[in-house]
């Protein structure tokens, strides 16, 4: 017979066994199904760029239009009509954690996390047990078609206001080629724009990425020129540019390939070829402890060598005089020059330099054209803390740079080294094999001045130490006049920055032209970052010296072209992510004619 004691303890157990299994039910249950208060999509996303409820716990309730769960953790949520205010998004990103297969596309559910701001998009942070499904085989909404104005600041506001919307576009032509990341740029052919340059009057807005983070991608990868019809998808927002994920496969139309271009041919003794050669990563195949290098496999160091070789060969029909970026090192130039498929007898000048990654400028000159009677790097100094530079922590948001250099003299270290890769002069004999004509001088400058990666839209943390390089280049251009005023100079190389840059104009300042901008408007370009076409690569003379530019000409090789080609080595096409200019520049040749005395007549 059980005591009182013990029938006590033993209600007690069970009343403790049923709390727990009432406790494991609620934590089992999705959270949104304990909500009363839903709160709508729009009103989370709001009017401006960034939500008023980050951090925020809400609920909320919407059907389902992409369902990208169990691959990326991302779910597509969209509330129909749910202010009818075109300035917000009736659509919210839904992130999981982890990822996992709940939801189907045209599902009715409500869902329950925190709001967050990630890589720009505002989305709700939740998990597979904080949704609950209230019914499937919904019809979607109707897919918005995008009209996005040119305009920079209304085109955002425009692409903001439909962030994670079902969108499509009818007909966008390739502004971008597909890049590394697998994203082809475009812009709707309403517009009207084929090649959108970072000039443009109109602005540089109505721009959009599609990728592979949808169901579908686009295939093959795509060039400028070519165009995309039916894309269908939702639009995503991340690193500051806007994308369409696709869910259902468009069409491509491929425009005809423009073929490989080539540099004028040489026409007289007294004339050369310069040509300025972005590399791009040329890195070798061994670990140099000192730099932080990409060791590249053996067959990917002779692909990239066959490549440059070939522009070397066939583009620039071995130019006399070639100012290259981003050879890692000496014995690059070296297995460069003497690969195969070159003929000429190349020879050139390399200094190393402090670049952090282990890439230097250098020029390749034809000995049998040319005679090297001076070369010197030219380093400066400056007082920028902003952790850039050899002596930067490379952190610009919380910038250190340590003391290297003596800025005034004084004897202490008051500054750090400005560049990462210093300027290179080298001054030139040209052997014009003319009979009774002397050498023919001149003196080159190889720049390649700081990129503008760790840049915002809203932070140009690069632009200040960009303008001291200028500064210290305009003053080098300034001396080497002074020491040598009858020499005539050029300048080459990759500046990264525009024409109307305030880097650039320093330099203009000195009197140096411009050869690039000789060329027609719409071949005035370089680059291509995510569909804006740029001027960032520059040849520079010193007008008055005697040299002069019979022809500049820019050659479209790579600028336009998708990434994937960089793996082919049967073609030039693609060895960089940067177009190439050429000029042919001559001394003109004088002719004096003898005295005729009275006598002789």
């Amino acid at each position: 017979m059980r005591s009182a004691h013990q029938g006590s303890r033993l209600s007690a157990l069970l009343r403790l066994a049923l709390l727990w299994c009432v406790f494991g039910l609620m934590l089992s249950l999705p959270r949104a199904a304990q909500s009363q208060t839903l709160i709508p999509i729009c009103q989370i996303q709001g009017t401006g760029f960034y939500s008023n409820w980050q951090g925020q716990f809400v609920y909320v309730q919407g059907i389902v239009t992409a369902d990208f769960d169990q691959r990326r953790g991302l779910i597509a949520l969209q509330q129909t009509n749910c202010d009818l205010d075109p300035r917000t998004s009736d659509a919210l990103w839904v992130f999981l954690s982890p990822r996992a297969e709940v939801v189907r596309q045209g599902d009715l559910i409500q869902v329950a996390g925190t709001v967050r701001e990630a890589f720009g998009r505002t989305q709700l942070d939740s998990s597979a047990y904080q949704i609950t499904l209230l019914s499937s085989d919904n019809l979607l909404p109707e897919a918005e078609e995008l009209l996005p104005p040119q305009k920079d600041t209304d085109s955002q506001r425009y692409f903001e206001a439909r962030e994670g919307m079902l969108v499509r576009v009818v007909s966008a032509n390739v502004i971008g080629p597909t890049d590394s990341y697998d994203t082809t740029w475009l812009m709707p052919a309403s517009l009207e724009v084929t090649r959108l340059f970072y000039n443009d009057v109109r602005g540089t807005g109505g721009v959009f990425g599609v990728d592979e983070g949808g169901d579908y991608a686009l295939n093959p990868a795509l060039k400028v020129g070519d165009q995309v019809q039916n894309i269908v998808g939702v639009l995503n927002e991340a690193y500051e540019a806007y994308r369409i994920d696709l869910l259902e496969q468009p069409s491509i139309l491929e425009s005809p390939f423009w073929g490989v271009p080539q540099a004028p041919a040489l026409t007289a003794p007294n004339a050369f070829r310069m040509a300025t050669f972005n590399l791009a990563n040329l890195f070798d195949a061994e670990d140099d402890p000192n730099v932080n290098d990409t060791i590249l496999s053996k067959p990917e160091y002779q692909r990239r060598l066959r490549k440059r070789a070939l522009v070397l060969q066939e583009v620039l029909g071995e130019a006399d005089l070639v100012a290259l970026q981003e050879a890692e090192n000496e014995q690059v130039l070296r297995d460069l020059l003497a690969h195969s498929v070159l003929r000429a007898p190349y020879e050139f000048i390399w200094e190393d330099s402090a670049d952090l990654r282990g890439l230097d400028i250098a020029l390749l000159y034809r000995a049998d054209r040319f005679r090297v009677t001076d070369v010197r790097q030219e380093q400066g100094c400056t007082d920028l803390v902003d952790g850039l530079g050899p002596d930067g922590n490379q952190n610009v948001r919380y910038p250190q740079n340590l003391l290297t250099c003596d800025r005034d003299g004084d004897g202490s270290l008051d500054g750090n080294r400005l560049f990462l890769r210093p300027p290179l002069v080298v001054k030139l004999e040209l052997e014009a094999h003319l009979e009774g004509m002397k050498a023919l001088q001149v003196i080159v400058i190889v720049s390649h001045w700081k990129s503008k990666v760790e840049d915002t839209p809203r932070e140009l943390y690069t632009l200040p130490r960009r303008i001291q390089e200028a500064e210290f280049t305009a003053d080098l251009v300034r001396r080497l006049r002074l020491e040598f005023p009858d020499t005539p100079l050029l300048l080459a190389g990759d500046l990264n920055d525009f024409p109307t840059s305030i880097p650039v104009q320093k330099l203009l300042a000195t009197g140096l032209m411009d050869l690039t901008q000789a060329v027609d408007a719409q071949q005035r370009y370089s680059y291509v970052y995510r569909g804006i076409s740029q001027n960032i690569d520059y040849l520079f003379l010193e007008p008055g010296k005697g040299l002069q530019a019979d022809q500049i000409t820019p050659l479209h090789l790579n600028a336009d072209y998708p990434y994937v080609w960089t793996s082919r080595d049967d073609t030039p096409i693609r060895a960089s992510d940067h177009d190439l200019w050429v000029a042919r520049l001559y001394f003109p040749i004088r002719t004096y004619l003898p005295l005729i005395s009275c006598t002789d007549r």
